[in-house]
This record gives C-alpha cells, sequence and structure tokens, in this order.
C-alpha cells in the first residue's frame, strides 16, 4: 500500500470512528452497546479488509513473478497493530470532545 492509500482509509475510519461514537448519547446501556458493537464490527472490518489486502498481493506475487516466495505478513501485523493505536487515540480524543463539550 502506499502512503496515499494509508492516509485516505485513516481518514475514512477516523471520520466513521469520531461520528459513531458521537453520533447518540450513552446514557441509555442499550444503546452504548450498540454503539460499542458497531464500533468493534467497524474495527474487524478493516482490520479483516487489511489483511485480505496484504494477502492477495503476496499470492498475487508468489504466484506471477517467478522470483523466490516473499511475505507480506510482518506488513499486515504493523498496519494492523498500527490501526489499533490509532482506535486508542481516537478514543481518547473523543472522550476529551465529550469532556470539553459538556463542561
Amino acid at each position: 500500500m502506499d502512503f496515499s492509500e494509508i492516509i485516505m482509509i485513516m481518514l475514512v475510519y477516523g471520520g466513521l470512528f469520531l461520528y459513531a461514537l458521537q453520533m447518540v448519547s450513552s446514557k441509555n446501556k442499550m444503546v452504548g452497546f450498540v454503539k460499542s458493537a458497531i464500533l468493534i464490527i467497524l474495527f474487524g472490518f478493516i482490520s479483516t479488509t487489511i489483511w485480505l489486502t496484504y494477502k492477495a498481493e503476496e499470492y498475487h506475487i508468489n504466484n506471477h513473478s517467478g522470483y523466490e516466495p516473499i511475505s507480506f505478513t510482518h506488513h499486515a501485523i504493523l498496519m494492523i497493530v498500527g490501526l489499533s493505536i490509532y482506535s486508542v487515540v481516537l478514543f481518547s480524543l473523543s472522550i476529551l470532545l465529550k469532556k470539553s463539550r459538556y463542561s
């Protein structure tokens, strides 16, 4: 993946993540659980997309290049770890935004 592709994925993911966190007040426990489930599904979808993209590129290169087999597993794991850290930063940012809004 190029740097511009990573930036675009992170912008879209960050926008959806912050929108899902801010869209409904979580005073109702059921709404909070639904919001958490939506965020977990979003994280799982993006993580799976990253993993499958790298594996498809690896498969394509290994089957069509004629060179020794390569592995992009460490790249995929690094991207997923980066996504996890980015999610924690976005979650912290959301908490700070809520505190500043209600103070």
